[in-house]
């Protein structure tokens, strides 16, 4: 490496890059971190097996642990694979692990999985700071970020994978047709961990609850409006309190009596709304191009109208 930063450089070699992590291991009791931290990497091995690709596990140009996971690289040729049937078969595996490792005060083991490609170093020696560069820290964003988070949090048990892949994955992988996987397979989202921004795509080999009723986009938040509700809540009579005040309120229109107070009288505000009740002072003050009153009152009846920038005639 040039000692001297201004200086061109080479490029590292391109690597497809694996990186996985447990669901909650810090939830784990710490008697079992060990058990956990070691049975990672063999629950990979199985897993290329599964799929006829033992001999992947000795192609391996880097790996370590992170505690809570472990990392893998690979020349990018075999990235397809990585997507399919990798995935599948991990999901298989640690089906088959929960299954004859029952232990009723530990979690099923679940894992968030993510894939990268890009230049990063590698000495062939599977040295402390190979896999370095821009496309690792990518991989480690990833699998933090929400969307895929998301995914084990709104699943069961049954869902024991949930992968998230690089833009660069997908284009090379996915779009081209090497992974053989469709590309609806894959939900775009976007990633945003620290200072990473970018966008990204899920994959859930066997989804399960949430992820059935609602898809892979979570819910969006309910919009609240000027007067502190929801979308839900247009439309509704409202207490006003110990006034006897009740408030109509509109989300998609602009018209509707505010304080109703007395005796009961009959108004009809604007086009296909609403019949609404009620006696005493009224007042409207739509948007729109008029409004029109009906019935009986025994109070007073004030409006305005807004018509051609005209002030209403107060009748």
């Amino acid at each position: 490496m040039n000692a001297n930063r201004n200086e061109v450089a080479e490029l590292p070699p391109y690597r497809a890059l694996v990186v996985v992590d447990v669901k909650n291991f810090s939830g784990e009791k710490g008697r079992d971190h060990e058990w956990i931290t070691r049975q990672i990497p063999v629950i990979l091995e199985h897993a290329l097996v599964r799929c006829g690709l033992g001999e992947l596990r000795r192609q391996v140009r880097f790996e370590g642990t992170t505690g809570d996971g472990y990392f893998l690289g690979f020349e990018p040729k075999y990235l397809p694979f990585l997507l399919n049937p990798f995935l599948p078969e991990l999901q298989a595996e640690l089906e088959y692990q929960n299954a004859v490792n029952p232990v009723s005060d530990r979690q099923k083991l679940r894992m968030r999985v993510s894939l990268t490609v890009g230049p990063m170093t590698d000495s062939g020696q599977n040295g402390i700071s190979d896999g370095s560069g821009d496309t690792r820290i990518e991989a480690h964003r990833m699998i933090d970020a929400e969307p895929v988070r998301d995914m084990l949090t709104r699943s069961n048990d049954t869902t024991c994978v949930a992968a998230i892949i690089s833009q660069r994955v997908y284009e090379d992988a996915v779009v081209s047709g090497y992974a053989a996987d469709a590309p609806d397979l894959y939900v775009p989202v976007a990633v945003e961990v620290k200072t990473y921004r970018g966008t990204a795509y899920l994959r859930v080999p066997k989804p399960s609850g949430d992820l059935l009723s609602r898809g892979f986009t979570p819910p969006e938040p309910p919009v609240v409006d000027s007067w502190g509700g929801t979308a839900e809540d247009s439309g509704r009579m409202r207490d006003g309190g110990p006034s006897g005040v009740l408030e109509q309120r509109f989300v998609k229109s602009t018209v509707g009596i505010g304080n109703v107070q007395g005796n009961v009288g009959t108004a009809i505000n604007g086009d296909n709304l609403s019949m609404h009740t009620g006696s005493g002072d009224q007042f409207n003050a739509p948007l729109g191009d008029g409004v029109n009153i009906l019935g009986t009152n025994r109070g007073r009846i004030r409006h305005q109208v807004n018509k051609g920038g005209e002030e209403g005639d107060g009748r």
